[in-house]
Formats: structure tokens, sequence, C-alpha cells
């Protein structure tokens, strides 16, 4: 009879191994795991959809808010003017009628100061102008001096109207009846020069029986200060002499392409004038005010010229100087 090896006895597995295991052999830390691993994902993606919803909202939240009236103050002038007020007015918000606050209101009393002495101003005589043509009117507020500031260049207060004029030319009579108002004649014409802005232009000429005496160099220049100078020299060498003739004169004063004509004179001249006047200046583009120096012998026609050429026509009397 042979002998049987040994073997160690076997414990019989516990009832409960199968359930603890799973029922599919997965141990259960494998699965608590994987619930983690699920949560984890979950706090991930709400955090990003957060994210996201606040980066969308941010510039609409923005807009909103600027959208919003920002409160301003509103100043009032009382009628009596001892005071000023001023209200704070911003949006509206029903706070309900208990608790409706009252819009601010600041009073500011302004300092009083003594009324300082009334200046005076000289007086002077009115000299009356018959306006003529374009722009014409009543210009004896004038009185004998040059305007400034927007008026046109003016010489024995006409001329006032040509505001856009640059280029200036006065064509002034010398004859021997001249003589005893011819400083006055001198006096006026620097006042007018010397009025010029420096970015116009200006020629003289002087007219008599002769050949015309110009301003050298016989050309329109600008009216700077040296310029101006020179012509205040010029003008002291000029003396009257001769009869009336201003017709070459005339000539010379359309050759330099002005766009204003200061024509003087004391006496009577030539009627054909007229008709040279028509044919040089057939576009009315240069303006020709007259003037009727002391005597009117020349008058309707000066004042006729005036009427046909745009400008202003007036008689200035030895009561005037």
């Amino acid at each position: 009879m042979s002998a049987e090896p040994n073997r160690e006895p076997v414990s019989p597995a516990p009832a409960n191994a199968h359930k603890e295991s799973g029922g599919g052999g997965v141990p259960s830390q494998g699965l608590h795991s994987g619930r983690r691993l699920v949560l984890a994902w979950v706090i991930s993606a709400s955090a990003h959809v957060a994210l996201l919803v606040a980066m969308f909202a941010a510039p609409w939240l923005a807009s909103k808010a600027a959208s919003e009236e920002l409160t301003i103050a509103q100043t009032e002038l009382v009628d009596d003017g001892e005071a000023t007020r001023t209200t704070l007015v911003g949006p509206e918000v029903d706070f309900g009628k208990a608790e409706r606050p009252e819009a601010q209101q600041v009073r500011f009393a302004p300092r009083k100061f003594q009324t300082s002495a009334t200046v005076g101003t000289p007086r002077r005589r009115d000299l009356s102008i018959i306006g003529l043509g374009a722009g014409g009117g009543d210009f004896g507020k004038y009185g004998l001096g040059v305007g400034t500031g927007d008026v046109g260049p003016q010489f024995f207060g006409l001329g006032g109207t040509a505001r856009g004029a640059r280029r200036v030319v006065y064509v002034v009579d010398r004859s021997g009846s001249m003589i005893g108002t011819f400083d006055a004649v001198r006096e006026e014409m620097k006042r007018s020069v010397q009025q010029l802005r420096r970015s116009m232009r200006f020629h003289v000429i002087f007219f008599n029986t002769g050949p015309p005496l110009e301003n050298p160099p016989k050309r329109l220049i600008h009216a700077s200060r040296e310029e101006k100078a020179a012509l205040a020299e010029f003008l002291d060498t000029v003396q009257p002499e001769g009869n009336t003739d201003p017709i070459p004169a005339m000539r010379r004063a359309f050759a330099v392409n002005p766009d204003v004509i200061y024509f003087l004179t004391d006496g009577e001249f030539d009627p054909k004038l007229l008709k040279r006047l028509r044919k040089w200046n057939h576009n009315k583009q240069v303006r020709i005010f007259t003037i009727a120096y002391v005597s009117q012998r020349g008058g309707a026609l000066l004042e006729q010229i005036a009427r046909e050429h745009n400008g202003e026509y007036r008689f200035v009397s030895e009561y005037d100087l």
C-alpha cells in the first residue's frame, strides 16, 4: 500500500469576496479614482465656462455704465443781477415721494465794483459826401480821416466801401489854382497812405497840362514803412503850376492795373475823359472815387464819372478844410 503525498489544507474563500471585488474582478480602489477624475473634469469645465461668460459680459457692462448720464451743473443768471444760481442735474432716479432729495442749489454773490468815469471823445465836424454807384451812401462820419480795420482805403473820407481793394492809385491835380490849398492835399495823402496795410500797394500821379509827375519808381509799390517815408519826402517836393489836363495821368493810372482810383481836381477839364474812361474801364473792374476840391466847377463831370464807375463823389469845401 503506497503512501499519499502530504497536502496542506486549503482554507475556503470568504463568502463576500466576490461582492467586494465589484462583481467583475475590478478592485474598488479603481472605481473611486475614476469618480474623482470625472469630478475634476466637471469643475474645470465649469471654470472655463464662467471665464468665457465674464469675458463676454465685461464689454456690455462697460458700455452700459458709459451710457448713463453724468451729473452736470447748470448756471442760471438771476434777472436782478445780484446773484447766480447753480443747479446740479443728473440722471432721473425715483426715490419715492418721501425720500426724493431736492436739487442742490448754490448761490454766488458777485463782487460790486465802482463804476469808472466816462471817457470823453473829441468832437469833429462831419463832412457831407454824396454816395453814387454801388455802395453809395453818406460817408460824412469819416471826416477827413482814413479808415482802419475792415474798411477800405480812404482819401478825404471816400473809399471805405472798397474793402477788397489792394492796389490804390491817387490821381491828383497840381495846377496853379491849387497853390493856396495844396498843403492840405499833401497832409491828407500822407495820412491816407500811412493807413494802408503792408499787403497793399499804391502809386501817386500828379497832373497839370504837362507830363504826369509820378511817385518813383512810377509803378505800384508795397505800403511798407520805408516806401511810406519815401512818399512823404516826394510829396514835399511837389509844387502846383500850369493848367488842368487829367487825361494823360488817368491813362498812366490804368496802365498799372489798380483796384481803386482817387481822382481829385479843383477845376474844369475836357469831357473827352468820359469816353476814355468808358474804354479803359469797360468791364467796371476799377472803382473811381472823385473829389471836387474847393471848387465845384467840374463837379458835374466828376459826379458822372463816379456814377458810371461804381464809385462815390464828394465836394470838399474850404470850410471843410
